[in-house]
């Protein structure tokens, strides 16, 4: 939503503030009135529920399309989950969407002693279960490649002896405990299958969200608060399918890592502990190092003498993080825009792939108006609020956390002694020094993940920059002759994870293919890996008796330093537009691999 006009951006606000639904539908009119390229990218979006979602669907649009994207919803007949799972559909949408509730799921828990308790709930709790699996079985079998959402139960808001029904194991409490587990475990099982906690969005929300009438009269149990309220709560589940988070979270120091000015206060003299107000600067910190651990990318910016800040680093006990937690430190007296900018040069980073957090309001606005890019997290200089900020923030969200990303703090660590510009004197006997090994894998359910995540992440060196979600990757895998490869890399230094891959499906000419992606992480650019996996897929084609590959090089803001590579491996520019080259191979030539990388093969279930 940040970048639309503020016609649109107040239209918005007011709708949600109000959650009025002539104002919702004015908003989505003036959404309307926008370019397509201001709105964001297509968002199909199939609802299938046990309750009516009809009156909350123009929320549901709203809050989607302020993501940004151009949302369309379809909307299942009311409690036909296994019937519509059931069909394969000619148009698969981005995203499935099962919202199921306690009163219709599972009725029996609300009226324990009139339906045979204890024994036969846990049958009735089982029965369901078994639904659940059956549902994404089907799911799985019919629409292969769609995100699946699976809603959890949330305890119902109006129903009688609440203490009894916490104190048994078949009660009503434990019952959607166990129900909900299930659901977690399905989750966690499948990569494809993804939980929408209602369970947790409801206990949140409190008992406000919900309205006995609307229910009684319509099945329809939201209030209107509770409506927008569930909006953007999906709207923040599905955003991830379309928007990556930051890959980097850029901090300043005083009154933000700890409370006190260093220059000023000493290190005595610092707040930081677990009494009032260092509490509130310890749990930023576990913050920090949190993101960390799962893969963001920390960068001091600090206006302060090195030394001084060495020195809190190195002998203040109660730091949490530590020296080395940080992928780069800009410790002077510059314009923190401008570290800003060469930290980000230095990780190979766009500064957009940063948020950012700073106690001064005149930091704060000088990186507004120098890099609107960058999202600021914090509006004040209350650590309290700061803190919030990162408890709140969507910037870092995603749906799953790879091996790739746990291990790119240290891979960034070892950046330096891998750097490729500063051996050029040598470059081969430096390169074969780093004693690199690379796998090439086949696309599948084990690397799906990691693959959505690349295509949606991966800016420089892109050649296309289409940003495919899991069910149209899933579509490619299953045309027949597609050969869709990933690199893993590792190192003397360690492994890195897969690092690129290649998109590959055949073309309307016979026995030819059409490279539809191509690109490698900015990790490993500079070692030969993009001819690595060039020559791979080669291989497999001339083995498949491909006689032409067609490609295209489409230029973005950010993707100048693949411009030339299908010239490099010897494709020719067969026609040329305002966007985009159009390259053929033709006939297809064996492409050498690079002597300083061994590379192993293996096969990867689809």
């Amino acid at each position: 939503m940040r970048r639309f006009p503020d016609v649109q951006k107040n239209a918005v606000v007011q709708a949600f503030e109000s959650a009025s639904l002539s104002k919702i539908r004015r908003a989505l009119r003036l959404l309307d009135e926008l370019d397509p390229e201001q709105r964001g990218p297509r968002l199909d979006v199939e609802l299938l529920s046990t309750y009516n979602l009809e009156p909350i669907l123009p929320a549901i649009q709203l809050a989607l399309d302020c993501i940004p994207s151009r949302a369309n919803l379809r909307l299942a007949p009311l409690d036909v989950i296994e019937a519509q799972v059931s069909q394969e559909s000619k148009e698969p949408a981005h995203a499935r969407i099962i919202l199921w509730r306690i009163e219709e799921a599972l009725p029996d828990l609300l009226y324990p002693f009139t339906n045979g308790f204890p024994e036969q709930l846990v049958a009735s709790v089982d029965q369901f279960l078994e639904r659940v699996e059956r549902v994404v079985s089907l799911h799985q079998k019919n629409a292969h490649g769609v995100p699946l959402f699976l809603s959890t139960i949330a305890l119902p808001v109006n129903f009688s002896n609440v203490v009894f029904a916490a104190q048994h194991c078949a009660g009503l409490f434990a019952s959607v405990g166990r129900t909900n587990q299930k659901i977690h475990q399905l989750a966690t099982r499948d990569g494809g299958v993804h939980v929408l906690d209602v369970a947790g969005w409801a206990a949140f929300e409190g008992k406000s969200h919900a309205d006995a009438t609307l229910d009684l009269m319509a099945r329809q149990p939201l209030s209107a608060k509770g409506q927008v309220a569930l909006a953007l709560f999906i709207a923040r589940c599905l955003r991830p399918l379309i928007v990556p988070g930051r890959k980097g979270l850029a901090v300043d120091l005083d009154n933000t890592l700890w409370g006190g000015v260093v220059g000023e206060d000493g290190v005595a003299g610092l707040k930081l502990g677990h009494d009032f107000p260092g509490n509130v600067h310890m749990r930023i910190q576990r913050e920090l190092l949190e993101l960390r651990n799962r893969g963001v990318l920390l960068v001091v910016l600090s206006k302060n003498n090195e030394p001084d800040v060495r020195q809190v680093f190195d002998s203040l006990p109660e730091m949490l993080l530590k020296w080395e937690d940080f992928a780069v430190r800009k410790i002077n007296w510059n314009h923190k825009h401008e570290n800003l900018r060469e930290a980000a040069r230095e990780l190979g980073l766009g500064v957009d792939s940063f948020a950012f957090v700073d106690d001064s309001d005149y930091e704060r606005e000088q990186m507004r108006q120098y890099l609107p890019e960058v999202l600021i997290l914090n509006e004040g200089s209350d650590p309290l609020q700061t803190l919030r900020s990162l408890w709140e923030t969507d910037a870092f969200d995603s749906l799953a956390v790879s091996v790739e990303d746990r291990l790119r703090y240290r891979d960034y660590t070892v950046r330096a002694v891998r750097d490729v510009e500063a051996h050029q004197d040598d470059l081969e006997a430096f390169l074969k020094s780093l004693e690199m090994e690379a796998t090439i894998e086949e696309i599948g359910p084990s690397n799906m993940e990691r693959v959505v995540t690349m295509l949606g992440k991966t800016n420089q060196f892109n050649l296309t920059t289409r940003r495919h979600g899991r069910g149209q990757v899933q579509a490619m895998l299953e045309l027949p002759g597609s050969i869709l490869l990933t690199l893993r890399l590792r190192d003397k230094f360690g492994e890195q994870g897969i690092v690129a891959l290649s998109l590959a499906v055949p073309s309307n000419d016979s026995n030819a293919l059409q490279i539809d992606s191509f690109l490698v992480s900015c990790r490993a650019l500079g070692r030969g890996v993009e001819d690595a996996l060039w020559s791979a897929m080669v291989s497999r084609a001339l083995a498949q008796g491909v006689r032409k590959l067609d490609a295209e090089y489409r230029a973005t803001a950010k993707n100048a330093l693949a411009a030339k590579f299908y010239d490099k491996v010897g494709l020719q520019s067969v026609a040329r537009d305002s966007s985009a080259v159009q390259y053929r191979l033709e006939p297809i030539e064996a492409h050498p691999s690079p002597s300083w990388i061994v590379v192993h093969n293996r096969s990867n279930e689809r």
